[in-house]
């Protein structure tokens, strides 16, 4: 089709109204639906007209029905403007959709040479209409996709992943984030600098005090108010955070829920202090002499003779 043509008014109406409907492909009842104003042989110069300016492509259902895809018309004029050699290989890349495509099936469908699939992709790319993408499962292959699309989370791993690599770094940041975010759920307070007033070591709650706690809605509205990431997480990908920091004993499930820090956790992180003492201190050894009365079993009286035993002390007991 030679460039100074133009594409015939009815076409270009019937192209419109392809476009402005917004489904993805169509039938050609549908088309006939659109124009109504056509009968059966116009409407098929029409469609003959847009699949001659690469307005409109052909698609084949499972069932063998003949679908007409509309086509942009700075796509067409993309297309228009490649090699045949070029235009083929796009038009598989674009099939592969999120997924992307090998080159080794780009080379096996399209049966060109090596070295014509590689300048074609190499001149693709310079022209961003196409991009190489890694994938988690096959990262020594290299894939092609459109450029303006993002590869799907089979492609990219999801967002644990950066590069094709595990990103432990971001995780464990994340970790953090949330138990510190489920932790001032659970004890308010156990974080004041001046520790507990009143020498009391933790508060208790009344049994509802769940309905405080955060769940999985909440810890990922918390996330995106934070800031803490530009990734956008699923919650599924919030509840396998969870996950890993239950089985870490960091967070514990309520009424399979809601989510709550342990007092230990709280501990550990140098969380619910007492009036500024250090519960990891160094401790009287005093408290730990074999020969403290609570170390020892207390001297029972023989009823038969009325003679007191010798009291037992726990290193021998625990020898008996």
């Amino acid at each position: 089709m030679s460039k100074s043509e133009s594409v015939p008014t009815e076409a270009k109406r019937l192209h419109d109204a392809m476009r402005s409907d917004g489904k993805e492909a169509y039938s050609q009842d549908e088309l006939s639906q659109l124009l109504p104003s056509s009968d059966p042989e116009s409407l098929m110069n029409h469609i003959q007209s847009l699949i001659d300016f690469g307005l409109i492509k052909l698609l084949e259902t499972k069932d063998k029905q003949l679908l007409f895809q509309p086509i942009s018309a700075s796509d067409a004029a993309k297309i228009s403007n490649m090699s045949n050699d070029e235009a083929m290989i796009y038009s598989y890349i674009e099939a592969s959709g999120r997924e992307g495509i090998w080159t080794k099936t780009i080379k096996a469908k399209t049966n060109l040479h090596q070295h014509v699939v590689l300048r074609c992709l190499k001149s693709l790319e310079s022209q961003s209409y196409i991009k190489s993408i890694k994938s988690v499962k096959h990262p020594q292959r290299k894939i092609y996709m459109l450029y303006h699309l993002t590869p799907s989370i089979e492609v990219t791993g999801g967002p644990w992943f950066t590069d094709s690599e595990l990103d432990t770094e971001f995780i464990n940041s994340l970790l953090v984030v949330i138990w510190r975010f489920v932790a001032s759920k659970s004890y308010p307070k156990a974080f004041k600098k001046d520790g507990f007033p009143n020498g009391v070591k933790q508060y208790s709650y009344n049994s509802d005090h769940k309905l405080e706690l955060p769940n999985i809605q909440d810890i990922s509205e918390f996330i995106v108010k934070s800031g803490v990431t530009p990734v956008e997480l699923s919650l599924s990908d919030i509840k396998s955070l969870c996950d890993v920091l239950e089985y870490d004993e960091k967070l514990e499930s309520i009424s399979e829920e809601f989510y709550k820090a342990p007092w230990q956790s709280i501990l550990e992180a140098g969380g619910g202090k007492v009036n500024g003492e250090d519960i990891y201190g160094p401790q009287d050894d005093q408290i730990f002499n074999i020969s403290d009365n609570y170390r020892v079993m207390e001297a029972q009286v023989n009823e038969e003779d009325g003679e007191q035993n010798e009291p037992v002390y726990l290193d021998s007991w625990i020898t008996i």
